[in-house]
């Protein structure tokens, strides 16, 4: 009698499951030691506004980055991971206990609860995409993964940065002055592309006498009457008092046409002395929500360039990852596991 029953061929395959509950734990001990360690770090950055705790910060972040990605690839329960991502996010708060009877508690925590949300998702959309892959493919997975994890680390990083220094008022006049002179330098190699004598750390004086030398090297020629008129050459043509005096003139020319519109200036104060007392003398005549909202708008401008270069990072995260993760694979602490899918299919007897 024929069976028609179709027979049926399948393979064996391994479970893919959580068996190393000591290796998991370890994981996730070192991912919420490593939480902590990072934003104690960056806190204490704009508290003090050392670079060393900067530094630290991202060292540590990126340690964190790494280990978050291999949440995706060692972790099979939602549950562990959850508890492990929950943990990373919520256990730095620790240091900020003394702020929770204060103002604005709810933005810090609003921050906090934003970079859980986005390391959950990032570690989601790598799961996702591992487990519904035929092979495994580290790179195609963590491009996924890693966008999401570093924009929930700029969110927090960003609220942090508002808190401490537009609520919470944790700058000092001393950490003012030096972010503010650190802005001006950072700039400088932008400006000296098309002026490259000046200097904010220049008295007025010098400024402008550099300013006016620079221009003249970039357009010598002036119109007198109508009458095109190479100063440059002219001037090197005059004694050396005579131009050092023509040069002062100009120089003060400018300076005049600048006060004019900004005020007078002192001579002999730098540069960054002048621009300084300029802002502070502004930020003096806004109202309380003016203030709000500059820092609100400088709080996102601080986090959309920093976003927008952070994408040329994501291979250095991703490079480093498979190379610990093949060290790891080498080491033994991992083993890839190999399942082939059962297939029906029927035959004639």
């Amino acid at each position: 009698m024929i069976n028609q029953a179709p027979e049926i061929v399948s393979q064996s395959k391994i479970e893919e499951t959580d068996y190393n509950t000591l290796k998991i734990t370890l994981l996730g001990v070192i991912a919420v030691a490593v939480s902590i360690f990072t934003v104690y770090e960056f806190n204490q950055f704009l508290l003090t506004f050392q670079y060393a705790f900067l530094w630290f910060s991202l060292f540590g972040m990126l340690a964190l980055l790494i280990l978050n990605i291999f949440l995706v690839f060692f972790v099979k329960h939602f549950a562990i991971t959850f508890g492990v991502v929950f943990a990373e996010a919520f256990f730095p708060l620790i240091f900020f206990f003394s702020y929770f009877k204060g103002p604005h508690i709810e933005v810090l925590l609003g921050g906090f609860f934003l970079f859980f949300i986005f390391l959950l998702l990032g570690i989601g959309r790598g799961v996702s995409r591992f487990r519904n892959s035929i092979k495994m493919r580290f790179f195609e997975i963590t491009k996924v993964v890693t966008p999401k994890l570093v924009t929930g680390f700029l969110i927090l990083a960003s609220v942090l940065f508002y808190a401490q220094y537009f609520l919470w008022g944790s700058i000092n006049e001393t950490m003012a002055r030096g972010i503010f002179d650190e802005s001006l330098r950072s700039s400088e190699p932008i400006v000296h592309l098309w002026y490259s004598d000046i200097s904010t750390d220049q008295t007025v004086g010098e400024f402008f006498s550099a300013l006016t030398t620079s221009q003249i090297k970039k357009n010598p020629e002036v119109t007198i009457n109508g009458v095109p008129v190479n100063i440059r050459d002219g001037l090197k043509e005059l004694p050396l008092e005579m131009q050092v005096k023509i040069m002062g003139t100009l120089s003060s020319e400018l300076q005049k046409k600048v006060e004019e519109k900004v005020g007078p200036l002192n001579q002999n104060a730098t540069v960054s002395d002048e621009l300084y007392r300029f802002l502070n003398e502004w930020l003096d005549t806004l109202t309380p929500n003016m203030r709000t909202i500059l820092g609100i708008m400088a709080t996102v401008l601080l986090f959309l360039v920093v976003k927008g270069f952070a994408f040329l990072v994501y291979w250095i995260i991703n490079l480093l990852a498979f190379l610990i993760f093949k060290l790891l694979v080498v080491a033994n602490f991992a083993v890839p596991g190999y399942e082939t899918r059962t297939r029906e299919f029927v035959i004639l007897p």
